[in-house]
Formats: C-alpha cells, sequence, structure tokens
C-alpha cells in the first residue's frame, strides 16, 4: 500500500466528504419525528398531510442516494465533474447560513448534498484499499463527530421543535465545511481516472432499493405500527438488501455488512463521555487491522449479531463493551473484509445505517418514554435526549437474525465468487 502525498491528499478528502455526508445525514433527523407518526389523530400534529412523510431519516439518506447514483452516472469519465459536484454539495450545507430554508424542506435539501458528496467520494475511492478505508473511516465517524460538537455547540436538531414556522440551521459547522472543501480542490488534480459508466441495470438497483425501503418504512415500519407491521417491514427490507446483494457479485458482501451494520441500532450506548470517541477509533482500527489479516465478511456480520444480542443486558457493562468497542471493530472488519468496484454499491452500503431506520428508531420499544404534545402551538414536556425505553426481546432477536442473514448472504456471495475464480 503506497502512502504517497497523492494518496494520503484523496484519503483525506474522500474522508472528509463522506464525514460531512453522514453527520449531516445523522443531524437531518427531527427529533420529534415520533410525534409527526403519531399525532395524527390529535388537533397538534403538524401539517396531517402527505408532506408528514418526508421528515423522516429513511427520505433523508434515499434521496441522498439517488442523487449519488445519478451524479456518478453522469459523471463517468469527467476527472473535474466529481469535484464540481462535491463543492455544489458543500454549499447546499451551508446555505441555510445565509438563505432561508424552511424546515419541511431540510430533510430533502440535506439528502442532496450529502448525495453529491458522496458521489465523489465513492468515485474518487476507486478500489484501492487505503481509499476504501478512508471512506469507511470517514462515514463511521460521522455520528461521533456530531455527537461531540452537538454536545458543546448545541445540537440544530433544535430546529425541528416547531415545524410551524422555524428555518433550518446549517447541519454542519462552516469551519469543516470550508476544510473539507479546501482539500477537496486541492487534491483535483491526483484523482485517478474515473470508470466508465456502469450499466443501466447495475446502477439502477440501488436507488430502487432506496425507494422500496423508504415505502416501506412509511407505509408500516414507524414507531406507531403494531409489532406485526414492525415484523413484516423488517423482512421486506432485508430481503430487498439481498436481492440487491446477491445480483451485485463480489460486491454484494459490502451490502451485507451494511444491512448488519444497520440492525445493530435496535440499541446503543446509554453513556455518554469523551472516552468513547477515542474508544471507538480504537475498535475501527482493529477492524482495519483484522480485515487486512484475515478477511471475512460472514464472520463480521456473526460478530454484529452478538453485539445485537448484548442489547438484551441492557444498562450492564457487556452491552456498553459491546456497542462502544465490539461495535466499531466488527463494522469496519464487515466493511473492510471486500474491495467494492460498483460506485453504487459503495454508496448504498454506507448509507444502510442511516437509511435501514426501521431496526433503529421504529424498533418496537425505542419509542420516547415522555409523552409530549403541543398546546396553542408550543411544545409541551419535550423528552431528553436519548429518553428512550430499552427494546423488546423480540426487536433484539429479529435484528441478530438479521445480522444472521446478512452473514448467510455473504457467504453465498462468496461461494459464487470461488466457483468463478475456479472456471
Amino acid at each position: 500500500m503506497s502512502f504517497s502525498f497523492p494518496i494520503l491528499l484523496r484519503s483525506s478528502a474522500i474522508a472528509g466528504t463522506a464525514l460531512v455526508a453522514v453527520w449531516a445525514l445523522s443531524n437531518a433527523w427531527p427529533i420529534d419525528l415520533y410525534q409527526a407518526e403519531t399525532a395524527t389523530r390529535s388537533e397538534y400534529a403538524f401539517g396531517n398531510n402527505w408532506s408528514d412523510l418526508f421528515l423522516n431519516p429513511s427520505w433523508a439518506a434515499g434521496v441522498a442516494l439517488v442523487v449519488a447514483v445519478v451524479a456518478i452516472r453522469f459523471s463517468g469519465g469527467n476527472r473535474a465533474a466529481p469535484v464540481v459536484v462535491a463543492v455544489v454539495g458543500l454549499a447546499v450545507l451551508a446555505a441555510p447560513s445565509v438563505v432561508s430554508v424552511p424546515t419541511g424542506l431540510a430533510p430533502t435539501t440535506t439528502g442532496v448534498a450529502a448525495g453529491l458528496l458522496l458521489s465523489f467520494a465513492v468515485s474518487a475511492a476507486g478500489s484501492e484499499r487505503s481509499c476504501l478505508t478512508a471512506l469507511v473511516l470517514g462515514a463511521a465517524s460521522a455520528d461521533l463527530a456530531r455527537r461531540e460538537v452537538d454536545a458543546r455547540l448545541g445540537s440544530p436538531r433544535d430546529w425541528s421543535i416547531s415545524l410551524g414556522g422555524n428555518y433550518a440551521t446549517t447541519l454542519v459547522p462552516i469551519a469543516v465545511l470550508v476544510l473539507v472543501g479546501v482539500v477537496i480542490l486541492a487534491t483535483s488534480k491526483w484523482l485517478p481516472p474515473l470508470p466508465a459508466r456502469p450499466p443501466l441495470s447495475r446502477s439502477a438497483a440501488a436507488p430502487i432499493a432506496a425507494v422500496v425501503i423508504w415505502g416501506v418504512y412509511v407505509s408500516f415500519g414507524d414507531s406507531a405500527s403494531s409489532p406485526g407491521q414492525w415484523v413484516a417491514a423488517v423482512a421486506v427490507t432485508v430481503v430487498v438488501v439481498a436481492v440487491v446483494a446477491l445480483r451485485s457479485g463480489a460486491d454484494g458482501r459490502f451490502l451485507c455488512a451494511g444491512l448488519a451494520v444497520a440492525a445493530t441500532a435496535v440499541n446503543d450506548v446509554i453513556w455518554s463521555g469523551w472516552w468513547l470517541g477515542p474508544l471507538a477509533l480504537v475498535g475501527i482500527a482493529a477492524g482495519f487491522v483484522m480485515a487486512r489479516r484475515l478477511p471475512s465478511t460472514v464472520a463480521g456480520c456473526c460478530i454484529l449479531a452478538a453485539v445485537c444480542v448484548s442489547g438484551l443486558l441492557w444498562d450492564n457493562p457487556v452491552s456498553t463493551i459491546a456497542y462502544a468497542a465490539v461495535l466499531p471493530a466488527a463494522a469496519a472488519y464487515s466493511f473492510l473484509s471486500t474491495l467494492v468496484w460498483d460506485p453504487s454499491v459503495k454508496a448504498l452500503g454506507i448509507l444502510l445505517p442511516v437509511m435501514v431506520a426501521v431496526l433503529g428508531f421504529s424498533a418496537l420499544g425505542r419509542r420516547p418514554s415522555v409523552a409530549f404534545t403541543w398546546v396553542n402551538g408550543e411544545p409541551f414536556e419535550l423528552p431528553g435526549a436519548g429518553a428512550v425505553i430499552p427494546a423488546s426481546s423480540g426487536a433484539i432477536i429479529l435484528a441478530a437474525l438479521t445480522c444472521v442473514t446478512a452473514a448467510v448472504v455473504a457467504l453465498v456471495v462468496d461461494c459464487r465468487a470461488a466457483r468463478e475464480t475456479e472456471r
């Protein structure tokens, strides 16, 4: 692996764009999404119309994926196009600091910006292990960076408390956007030759999957759904991702890793502190080393299944260690155990942990533990950050089975790849 200055600069640009894209999507989730989904029978519900369907994380991430795939397809072979597209994405993210962006449009505009940034990241990464590592590292570090900055500067998601007339704010600090923009421009002359446009039948699979997953989520996968509806939503989501993975060749293992990482969102670390960030980075580094020495997406997905099962021991050292240390290592190990060629597959795999919200926010038992509503247009008794009750044992078991399914699909992909090599 070469660590020349051009490679290091390109890796920095890739990591920076992936970081900003996933950071923005993480902050685009309205914190009162539960009210949006469940209060349609209340006189205090905002909107009460079809527009409420576009205020959820699946929508923002789905828009990002579609935009990324379209941008990749129409910039194929043009080395300058990804740089221009990434700069436009940074400008869209910074726009709320200059112009008024209605809160109802914020998830959509954020998705567009994140998609433009990701199109640069996955195109510039190519198939080099160092650049793929930078892509995964940037995406994996996004939520950690967001939590730390939000804790110190205040969360820009506060705009979503009153969706009636407020305006969106910049979700990522301007200083970060400027720094990433400078790195992108500096690395533009060292970008590798871009691959030709992939066949439409291959590149169309990712956006189709995004639309289906979003449709499932808003139809019967929200936090107000019955247990049967929620299980059906998870099952359809898993089937969709598995089908795309199986038809993506060896690249499909990357999607299996993304699905398994998404399943771990059924629970989370209930503690907070500065030590979580360094611990996660150490875990990511350990996963990188493991992927180089003994790569296996199948083993990585099985480890992620064990992380899900640890959620049965809520508020316990076992689950804390699993989610704070084992999860980052297993996620990096699963993603980096295979090299990916198709940019659309890379984009879908990176976004799955954000897009498959039905396994995270909507998990049975993950609902806010403090009831709240609107009175005379003002919020009344808002829940504290992370005020959720433990996920039910059924939800945890289904999440673990999702990881096992991802492992089985990855094994099938491995077997197919082995047969192709023998021919």
